[in-house]
């Protein structure tokens, strides 16, 4: 298939300045030129589709690996924007979305209904420590538990004499859409023309998923035909309506892009949407956020508001030890709590105002690139990791 290498472009792309990107994001908020698939297409690019359903489920794990188990379905589409897409996946997505509308024009297959996927299944690539390369390769790799049939599993002995998931007596869901070895050898494809059908690269994985999810009959731009094809996929009921309303969710524009080769803090939701709590906690943790929130807007409050400074003197203030965001000055204090970012700042503003979800998106790619920016000059080539990670994460939640 033809290939696409947007390396070198999606490494300037972090170099942008601020202002160009919020530029260009304000002309793709409606979704149009984020991500195609700028690829040429030729014929041999079309991958074949079964003209018959998978029955055969491409995904068996009960606990997808991308969903963080506290969220559930409603923290999990709260965080949808804050947690960013990578490029690369981004691409992957509407590559897949371009090759099945030639290969099955009468699936209709819709990008966002890949990207749900991808979502729930790896968080696009980043479960389990693994980040995205630009060339769309989860690394070091996505592996599920072996599916043996205890905890709750389904049990599949080995197929793929451990070729694809490392584990030669059972099965194990691999790569970024978690595909099971024996469907994968169904739909696997190459999809970025590397010679190799990899289901690490979110390339061949994301068209394979769109492979498995046209297969049969089936309009899957309806909510029935969507549902249906997303049930194949896990069997699941609790997976299709999270699916679904991931779907809905990216297909309104709430989504932000973001940079590749990084990967994300496994808490993905605040504790008033911890469904671990119970409804008593969760209210109690709400209020205490609502409170929180309110006091960040009071003069010489951070972001967040704990410690902030109230300066003596004119342009000295100590600023605020919360939460890194941006807070109001106080008389002659600073005009930031521990760091925070553009994007969270100018977010801040118009948050309870009807252009607070307009402009999520936009605001959400800021904080995720200057985030990045910002914690390499303190950790060059993103090392040690794990405090680079942590760095990220601070500055944008």
């Amino acid at each position: 298939m033809g290939a696409r290498k947007l390396t070198r472009w999606q490494k300037a792309s972090a170099l942008v300045p601020m202002a160009v990107l919020v530029g260009a994001w304000g002309a793709a908020l409606g979704n149009q030129g984020l991500a195609t698939a700028s690829g040429g297409i030729d014929e041999a690019d079309i991958p074949a589709v079964p003209t018959t359903a998978i029955e055969q489920p491409a995904s068996v794990q009960e606990t997808p690996l991308g969903v963080d188990q506290k969220a559930g379905t409603t923290g999990t589409v709260k965080t949808l924007s804050t947690n960013g897409i990578p490029s690369a996946a981004l691409f992957a997505y509407r590559r897949a979305e371009t090759l099945l509308g030639k290969a099955d024009e009468s699936c209709k297959l819709p990008w966002n209904l890949v990207a749900a996927i991808g979502r729930v299944e790896s968080n696009h690539g980043r479960s389990n420590g693994n980040s995205l390369t630009a060339d769309g390769l989860a690394k070091p790799g996505i592996y599920g538990i072996a599916l043996d049939g205890s905890n709750g599993t389904a049990k599949i002995s080995d197929t793929d004499k451990g070729t694809l998931d490392k584990n030669s007596v059972y099965d194990r869901a691999v790569g970024p859409m978690q595909f099971i070895p024996g469907t994968w050898k169904t739909v696997g494809v190459d999809s970025d023309n590397d010679d190799r059908k990899n289901p690490q690269d979110i390339d061949d994985a994301a068209t394979a998923a769109g492979i498995y999810l046209c297969a049969g009959s089936g309009d899957l731009s309806t909510s029935d035909g969507a549902a249906s094809a997303v049930k194949r996929y896990n069997h699941s009921d609790s997976y299709v309506d999270l699916v679904l309303k991931i779907s809905a969710a990216y297909a309104r524009g709430d989504f932000s892009q973001s940079p590749n080769d990084t990967s994300t803090s496994p808490i993905l939701t605040s504790s008033s949407y911890d469904q671990t709590l119970t409804p008593t906690q969760r209210a109690k943790a709400k209020k205490a956020e609502t409170k929180a929130a309110q006091d960040k807007d009071k003069p010489g409050k951070g972001k967040g508001g704990s410690g902030s400074g109230t300066g003596g003197t004119p342009g000295t203030g100590t600023p605020g030890t919360g939460t890194p965001g941006t807070g109001t000055p106080g008389t002659g204090g600073a005009t930031t709590g521990g760091g925070g970012t553009v994007g969270g700042g100018v977010q801040d503003l118009v948050d309870n105002t009807p252009l607070g979800p307009v402009t999520t998106p936009v605001t959400g790619l800021l904080t995720g690139v200057e985030a990045n920016l910002r914690c390499l000059t303190k950790f060059p080539l993103g090392l040690p990791k794990d405090k680079f990670d942590k760095c990220v994460y601070d500055l944008t939640h």
